[in-house]
């Protein structure tokens, strides 16, 4: 198998293809004064499971770069977190580069010491509206000065090598494209400064370290915009390649800001739906320097393929190892039936990137490896362990339980276990969330899990049963009330019905309906909802009392929704309320200027919080300790569900 075999990149071997490219994990671990141990420990448990290389969330190199939630490093700081990383990384056969960036004319000032102003070539405008300054010669030189920095502290503690990040709309793809580089000195030149970087680095690491260098493959900007296009960045690639400096190319796609939702795509898109620009760019660089191909590979069979037909020579599967950090190590051992394959869900990832820590919607541990290997301890005598309810929180309870040894029955009310994530079966690409729960399953016929679905658990089960630990997952019911006046004269439905186009319990058409959504909750589930109902071809109105639409909503999925829903004719009014029903209508207010507006609709979906099933716990708790997870403790997302499920899985 290819995927598993090694490469040479620049000065060293790489044991397989797999790659863990860059991405915003922990950031904290460049704050001076931060141990870096929980960075350390995420990516060495990807190590661990057999990565090949790793290439680290990237580091500010001048101060003119920092934004919030990140920092400027401290060299003597970073040399001993560097020492560390690397003698950790490199235990485990992986070979580990540090990303360096600048980002240039992006974002604000105001996070910055001494509100630093942002540099940029042209003193051009930043997509949140601040102006920059126009970086003076002598400053330009400063900033390639800090870029051959920070690259000495990286690899004189153990690093194998440093990539220059060329893409996302930061400073090296700045000076490359019209849109940020109007100069007409020399920095002007499409490729003076990239390519004067790429050689002071190399000066500045010397030849036995290897050197990378990332770059879009499309940058999703037209030409009349300042765009530069696939094709120019193909050849840009080539000449970067043909300067003998770089040791292999790294990409990604577009220009930063909204981009992002495409780059790091949803399970809305494709799989590998990068990989023919990946193979323009290896065509590019004509085998001067080995290419990692990037863009939704979550499968170890897809990312066979592209290394098979040649669309390149490693494979950037960094979602698919946040997900299951030993991809590899069952992709050796003959167990690619086993590997938790990423759903594209992206509320754990990309969509948490910026304001908080990185997780998975169904991998508990990211973030939390130290702590879950604590918790991970020899059980000293197996329990017989009765888990109630079968949706995220109850499966993976069970799961984990089972793992560590105990005796554990799964009970379930309905037909299938999933909970109301089977919600999303009927409403398109969501469906792959469902691969969530798929896995599990799996799991749980491994480890020898008994199942009973269409059981009901009263008092006389229980007391049969006779456990030694109750899991409670009893989860929460979706609800019609939304808590305003009303004459009855239009119907209200819960959102649970809505999505499965139920009324009554009874499937109906939507087509040609007018209908409001009350959307109180903002996040992944109301979008969704409003999408299927749109899609069955009701009129929508969405009331929403927040100052946008979608505040809960991860901005790769907004986005989406934002260009989806007007093309849907959805109508969304922001800061409104519900004030009431009669004679057929609702009256919408909005929050601040109180004005009242009159809608006819023919249904009312309440988009508003289910109701935790709390009613069995007294009873379940005078026959053995109870402990509650997912929505039975407040109703939230699966992602909360799945890991307080594994927490109490550990812990019993």
């Amino acid at each position: 198998m290819k995927l598993l075999s090694p490469i040479q990149v620049g000065p060293f071997e790489v044991k397989n293809r797999v790659v863990s490219t860059a991405h915003s994990a922990f950031l904290d671990f460049y704050r001076p004064g931060c141990d870096g141990e929980r960075y350390m420990a995420y990516q060495e448990r990807r190590a661990e499971g057999g990565t090949g290389l790793i290439i680290m969330t990237a580091m500010h190199v001048h101060p003119s770069s920092q934004i919030p939630n990140h920092f400027m490093y401290d060299p003597d700081d970073m040399a001993l977190k560097f020492r560390k990383i690397s003698d950790r990384l490199h235990r485990h056969g992986a070979r580990v580069v540090s990303q360096l960036f600048h980002f240039g004319v992006q974002g604000k000032s105001d996070s910055r010491d001494d509100y630093h102003p942002l540099w940029g070539f042209s003193g051009t405008v930043s997509d949140a509206g601040e102006a920059s300054h126009k970086m003076t010669d002598a400053e330009i030189e400063e900033v390639i000065d800090s870029f051959a920095h920070a690259a000495r502290v990286a690899v004189s503690n153990g690093v194998d090598g440093v990539e220059l990040h060329g893409t996302h709309g930061y400073l090296i793809q700045q000076s490359f494209s019209p849109f940020a580089n109007h100069r007409d000195d020399k920095w002007g030149e499409q490729l003076y400064f990239a390519k004067t970087l790429a050689r002071r680095v190399r000066e500045a690491i010397g030849p036995d370290k290897a050197l990378g260098f990332r770059i879009s493959a499309d940058d999703f900007i037209r030409p009349e915009d300042g765009g530069v296009g696939h094709a120019r960045l193909c050849e840009i690639a080539g000449e970067m390649a043909a300067t003998g400096h770089i040791s292999y190319l790294n990409h990604s796609e577009g220009a930063g800001g909204g981009h992002y939702a495409r780059a790091i795509a949803s399970y809305r898109y494709p799989f590998g739906e990068y990989l023919p620009l990946t193979r323009g760019l290896r065509e590019a660089v004509a085998g001067l320097v080995p290419v990692i191909g990037v863009g939704k590979i979550p499968t170890p069979d897809l990312a066979e393929r592209a290394l098979q037909e040649g669309d390149c020579d490693l494979v950037g599967m960094t979602r698919a190892q946040i997900s299951d950090p030993d991809l590899v190590k069952k992709v050796a051992s003959g167990q690619i039936n086993r590997i938790r394959t990423c759903t594209g869900a992206n509320q754990g990832c990309i969509d948490r990137t910026g304001s908080y820590p990185i997780t998975c919607i169904h991998n508990p541990e990211v973030g939390e490896e130290n702590r879950f290997k604590a918790l991970d301890t020899p059980i000293d005598k197996p329990k017989r362990v009765l888990v109630v309810g079968g949706g995220p929180a109850g499966i993976k309870a069970a799961e984990i339980a089972a793992r560590r040894g105990h005796d554990v029955t799964l009970a379930e009310s309905g037909p299938r276990i999933g909970g109301r994530l089977n919600l999303v079966e009927p409403l398109g690409a969501a469906s792959n969330l469902l691969a969530s729960v798929s896995w599990v399953e799996e799991e749980l016929a491994l480890l020898k899990v008994a199942i009973l679905t269409q059981t009901l658990v009263d008092e006389a089960f229980v007391r049969d049963f006779k456990p030694d630990a109750i899991i409670m997952a009893t989860g929460a019911i979706s609800t019609n009330e939304i808590g305003v006046p009303t004459d009855g004269s239009v119907p209200v439905i819960s959102s649970d019905d809505a999505a499965a186009g139920l009324f009554e319990g009874q499937k109906f058409d939507m087509s040609g309906t007018r209908s409001v959504v009350l959307d109180r909750r903002a996040n992944y589930e109301s979008s969704l909802v409003i999408e299927a109902i749109a899609k069955r071809g009701s009129a929508v109105t969405v009331a929403t009392p927040y100052l946008q639409f979608g505040v809960n909503t991860g901005f790769t999925h907004l986005l989406y929704y934002l260009k989806e829903f007007p093309a849907l004719g959805v109508d969304v009014r922001t800061s409104t309320v519900l004030a009431g029903i009669a004679d057929g209508k609702v009256t919408l207010r909005e929050v601040f200027s109180g004005k009242e507006t009159m809608v006819e609709c023919d249904f009312i979906v309440a988009g508003t919080h289910p109701t935790p099933r709390i009613e069995l716990y007294e009873m379940f708790r005078k026959y053995a300790p109870t402990r509650t997870v997912g929505d039975v403790v407040a109703p939230r997302s699966a992602m909360e569900a799945f890991r307080e499920g594994d927490r109490a899985g550990r812990t019993i």
